[in-house]
């Protein structure tokens, strides 16, 4: 597809225009997922075999690593329009999950889960590179509430995930009350669980990614020559056994 290899093993096209015309679209040989926002699942390390719990997974980017990787992966989101496209992205690509459309504040598995995502609803202030309006068109969201709703999600996964099982909690933001202050909070509420460090260099991510408590921080300014990448957090967590 004339593709530039990611050191992160994604692939980036250049002026690719309209992506169900491109090869390989209609075969379902691959989807379209964004660098950064590929990193979040690889970070809870082997699934195939697995229940993965993948908590606000729509559009579903998530869900498809996950299912591709061998995780029989339930995807929940509150969103039964944005599941649908999920839906039909799993169809094409030949990959199955289980799509449930609930509020994760309110569902109630039945069961505790050996991996969990958590991809929290957030400001996306990490996707400036590509929306250069965000600090106007935000100016007025309310920081507090999100900051609130992502403790809440936490805390809700936190209860579902089995004993030496691992979370990956990760935010598409680039301020630190969604990351790193979110991720020190957590950890004083749970005494269970235990930072997991996460290695930029193993996951093809530079070097100045590590942050506090193990975790990655990405910025748009990594990878210039390349395009650059949505900003995120991402953390591991595992509940001791």
């Amino acid at each position: 597809m004339g593709a530039a290899l990611l050191p992160t093993g994604s692939l980036r096209l250049a002026g690719a225009g309209q992506v169900s015309t491109l090869p390989g679209y209609a075969e379902g040989s691959w989807w379209v997922q964004d660098a950064a926002a590929a990193i979040p699942a690889r970070c809870l390390g082997q699934v195939a075999g697995h229940a993965v719990l993948d908590l606000c997974a729509a559009p579903g980017g998530k869900t498809l690593q996950l299912a591709a990787a061998g995780g029989q992966v339930t995807a929940v989101d509150i969103s039964a329009p944005r599941l649908g496209r999920l839906a039909e992205n799993l169809a094409r690509c030949g990959l199955a999950a289980e799509v449930v459309a609930a509020d994760a504040l309110a569902w109630e598995p039945g069961r505790s889960f050996p991996a969990i995502l958590l991809d929290a609803p957030c400001s996306a202030t990490g996707t400036i590179r590509r929306h250069p309006e965000l600090p106007h068109i935000g100016a007025g969201r309310d920081l507090a509430a999100l900051v609130a709703l992502q403790s809440a999600l936490l805390d809700r996964a936190a209860s579902w995930l089995a004993p030496g099982g691992r979370m990956v909690f990760c935010t598409c933001s680039l301020l630190p009350a969604e990351g790193e202050a979110q991720l020190a909070a957590a950890l004083a509420r749970h005494p269970g669980l235990a930072p997991v460090t996460l290695d930029p260099v193993d996951l093809g991510l530079p070097p100045e990614a590590a942050a506090a408590h193990g975790a990655l921080r990405l910025r748009p300014d990594f990878w210039p020559e390349a395009g650059g990448m949505d900003g995120f957090f991402i953390a591991a967590l595992e509940r001791r056994a």
